[in-house]
């Protein structure tokens, strides 16, 4: 597989003082690239004895576009006034143009013609929105601001009804250093700030009406060929409305001892409403999905910011920042019935959204079990026992994250580190129950020894614990094999979904990078004005201790994009990659 990207980006601005108190601006950036891809296989495979080359040419490209006007004055002595208003424009383009070659004709000679049969796809999105906005800001003595903000969007993704869609927000901060003239070694700056705001938010292209796709064309015995279109499963909706999202949020700014200790503290809560999905609907209907807006979700939870500097020398400094944040998620409600299936491997085997838990819950078949949690066993077989139907069997949302980062600069040298851990978390791992399936992991290795699953022996019929003549459970111990424990109905991907879920506490070597800032005096017979060298690399190590061993599976690589909402999955994805990078900046 090969890959060639071509990217360009920039941006310009023009700026324009009409009077003392009133400015003009004009801001335009671009952003596209196309990538040329290119996948071979090789004939005489197992897999595709043929062989196969298939190429795939994508570009994408963003456009934005600001105008502003900007007054700024005082009313009196006391009060600053600052109004922003704008407009904006912003389009996105992307396509793909894919050509499979099926049959290689010539081996050495890799092209798409060159193969026996041919097949093409092309797929073209293209989405506008515009937006007029404005931000006010009002403040009293430099230490008490008012903040109010207002857009309007209107976007082409949404139904003509439906396009123009508006959000305000109101924002409050107070100095209370300044406001109390408080300046001392210990204090040296103390802020309280509040905010409510609201967030709209458009659909992705193209879900307002339902397409219909061509097909390769039907060829009869005589040779006659049939056009064919087909509707697609997912029912668009023509009165999809744009997505809603309110805030509320406090915080608190402290800065101690010289600025050497800072403080950021941030609570927060934030539901959205007319969420964008699409949700299961009966087949019998003639569709699979359907577009719809449903239910409300909450996100509440609190962010904890530390900067401090343990060494300031001369010539050496030691800063550090430790982050941490505990989010808590809620499904207020999915809407009509109380669940929405989001997407996953089956219906059976997927993320949901249920009213009263968590957002995006892995559900999925679960073994039978007693009320203390002991797992049902079948006497015949030595085997669990599933129950009927799924269930959820595991939640994909962390218990908090936290970051540290250190950064230690000496003269000109500077090094940098970040360590990411996460704890808690589930994720269904399809690399897992393969290599289980198949015997290659460590745990599989004595192939020979029985097993005994720990559990209680219970009914097949009645999913109820079996009991003796005391009303007490019986301890299973019906020995089974090494090819029943795991590649039976046990414990590996032909087992329940459950023995699959994983906990993905992790800890992580993010990033380091060393960098050197040449001297101004090296520089001042150069054309430079400043020089800096760096030296850096990504995801160099991490470890998550809760994975079975061997598996190694990276828990942040998700199956599915960001935009399909479902997380706590992994179908056999590949290695992630260390990455590393040297840059030089250079002003002039």
């Amino acid at each position: 597989f090969k890959s060639n990207v071509n990217r360009v980006y920039g941006n310009i601005a023009l700026n324009y003082d009409v009077t003392p108190w009133l400015a003009l601006s004009a801001r335009g950036g671009m952003n596209t690239y196309s990538d040329f891809q290119k996948n071979v296989t090789v004939a005489g495979g197992v897999a595709d004895a043929n062989g196969e080359v298939w190429t795939n040419d994508v570009t994408n490209t963003e456009i934005d576009l600001n105008y502003l006007a900007t007054v700024t004055t005082k009313f009196g002595e006391n009060i600053d006034f600052r109004l922003i208003a704008g407009f904006n424009w912003n389009q996105r383009s992307y396509g793909t143009r894919y050509v499979v070659g099926d049959g290689i004709i010539s081996r050495g000679l890799y092209n798409t013609d060159a193969t026996v049969t041919q097949l093409s796809s092309e797929f073209n999105r293209l989405q506008r929105f515009y937006a007029a906005y404005s931000d006010m800001q009002l403040g009293y003595k430099n230490y008490l601001y008012l903040g109010i903000t207002a857009r309007n969007d209107f976007s082409s993704t949404l139904p003509a009804a439906n396009r123009s869609y508006f959000y305000p927000g109101v924002n409050a901060s107070f100095v209370l250093t300044d406001a109390f003239d408080i300046s001392n070694n210990f204090l040296g700056y103390a802020k309280i700030r509040g905010a409510w705001t609201q967030v709209g938010n458009e659909a992705t292209p193209y879900r307002t009406a339902t397409p219909y796709f061509l097909s390769t064309p039907f060829t009869t015995a005589g040779g006659s060929k049939f056009n064919l279109a087909s509707l697609g499963n997912t029912l668009g909706n023509g009165n999809l409305l744009s997505e809603l999202t309110t805030e509320i949020e406090f915080g608190a700014d402290v800065r101690l001892l010289k600025n050497r200790v800072a403080l950021e503290f941030t609570w927060f809560k934030r539901n959205s409403t007319n969420q964008i999905t699409s949700t299961q609907v009966p087949a019998s209907s003639g569709f699979t999905r359907a577009v719809v807006n449903a239910g409300e979700i909450q996100n509440k939870g609190f962010e904890v910011a530390l900067n401090f500097s343990p060494i300031k020398m001369k010539n050496f400094t030691w800063d550090a920042t430790v982050n941490f944040t505990r989010i808590r998620s809620l499904v207020v409600d999915a809407g009509e019935g109380g669940d929405i299936y989001v997407g996953g491997l089956f219906s059976s085997l997927g993320v949901i959204h249920r009213t009263g838990l968590p957002y995006g819950q892995i559900f999925g078949s679960a073994n039978a079990k007693t009320p203390e949690g002991d797992l049902l066993i079948d006497k015949s077989l030595g085997l669990t026992i599933l129950e009927q139907t799924s269930e959820i069997i595991g939640d994909p949302n962390p218990d908090f994250t936290t970051s540290l980062i250190n950064t230690f600069s000496f003269k000109g040298f500077s090094l940098n580190a970040m360590l990411d851990w996460r704890q808690g978390g589930d994720m269904y791992l399809t690399t897992a129950s393969s290599l289980l399936l198949r015997g290659q992991i460590k745990v599989t290795e004595d192939r020979e020894a029985l097993r005994v699953i720990p559990g209680v022996y219970g009914n097949t019929q009645t999913f109820e614990p079996v009991l003796d003549e005391k009303g007490n459970y019986i301890r299973n111990t019906s020995a089974i094999t090494a090819f029943d424990y795991f590649f039976s109905n046990g414990f590996g991907a032909y087992g329940a979904d459950e023995t699959n879920i994983f906990d993905i506490t992790s800890i992580r070597l993010r990033e380091i990078s060393l960098a050197y800032q040449f001297p101004k005096q090296l520089l001042s017979k150069t054309p430079f004005g400043s020089a800096r060298l760096s030296l850096s690399g990504r995801n160099l190590w991490w470890r998550a201790p809760n994975i079975l061993e061997g598996v190694n599976s990276d828990p942040e690589v998700l199956a599915e994009s960001a935009s399909s909402n479902v997380q706590g999955f992994e179908y056999g994805s590949y290695p992630t990659t260390r990455r590393f990078g040297v840059n030089l900046s250079i002003t002039f």
